[in-house]
């Protein structure tokens, strides 16, 4: 498993919301806190994307 930095990690969420903004998209609150706890090495990459798709693929709430 490749180990990200928390600076690495920043970027990459700074990255993702950004393009989702180009086309009008802002993070939830449940999207905007897994990607804090991403930030803080609390959950991989995996963890994450994982609890999204079980979020919004099922269209739960």
């Amino acid at each position: 498993m490749k180990y990200n930095s928390r600076l690495e990690r920043q970027k990459q969420v700074q990255f993702a919301v950004g393009m989702a903004a180009l086309d009008g998209g802002k993070p939830t609150t449940f999207t905007q806190n897994l990607l804090n706890q991403y930030e803080n090495g609390q959950v991989t990459s995996g963890q994450l994307k994982q609890a999204i798709l079980q979020k919004y693929a099922k269209g739960s709430n």
